[in-house]
């Protein structure tokens, strides 16, 4: 069953869309830090996202866009979307959202893995990202804005109702508390978060 993108008209409504969890880790991963969220579609400017992680004092060393957020403890969007009459693949267009709990942001997008393009500095600050550190948990919002999908996909098309499809992660690659775990099943004897292949199936309600 595809994940329904409730509309909403402010983002405090985020958490009366429906929750998603990252339940799932990989990969002898050395932690399994609970994560949940709430994916809204915000009236006329983009998808918004809140997720929250059950992680006490997370590592958190980058404070710029474009860094390794990945290094440090990080929570992920992948979204991928297909042009007319295209099946979904490991090669169609996707984005990938990599946050920290300081709202430092590392995203890309492209046609598969390779030769990825930076989204710039103005989409980064378009964005909005915001972290906050609690004594128990961290959380992290971003809004992915609609004039920026529309550049790279068919996102009129989205809004009426078409298939697209995403994955929430959570990750490390720091080795002392690696961890690499997801919303939705990944296939892949070595760790790969670039597969949409595996990607769960999501429409705006």
């Amino acid at each position: 069953m595809a994940y329904q993108v409730k509309r909403i008209n402010k983002k405090e409504e985020i958490e009366s869309c429906e929750q998603f969890a990252i339940e799932q880790y990989y990969w002898d991963s050395k932690q399994e830090p609970k994560a949940h969220g709430w994916m809204g579609y915000l009236e006329n400017q983009g998808f918004f996202v809140k997720m929250v992680c059950e992680e006490k004092n997370p590592r958190r060393e980058h404070t710029e866009h474009r860094k390794r957020v990945c290094d440090d403890s990080g929570m992920e969007i992948f979204f991928a979307f297909t042009e007319e009459n295209e099946d979904l693949s490991n090669d169609s267009m996707y984005i990938n959202f990599e946050m920290n709990a300081n709202g430092a942001l590392y995203a890309k997008y492209g046609k598969g893995r390779k030769n990825r393009t930076f989204i710039t500095e103005e989409v980064c600050e378009m964005c909005q990202t915001k972290g906050c550190v609690e004594e128990d948990t961290w959380s992290v919002e971003i809004l992915i804005p609609e004039s920026f999908l529309e550049e790279i996909c068919d996102f009129e098309r989205i809004k009426a109702g078409k298939m697209f499809y995403f994955n929430f992660y959570k990750i490390s690659e720091t080795k002392e508390i690696e961890h690499f775990g997801s919303c939705y099943p990944i296939n892949s004897p070595t760790p790969n978060f670039h597969l949409p292949v595996c990607f769960g199936k999501a429409v705006i309600a």
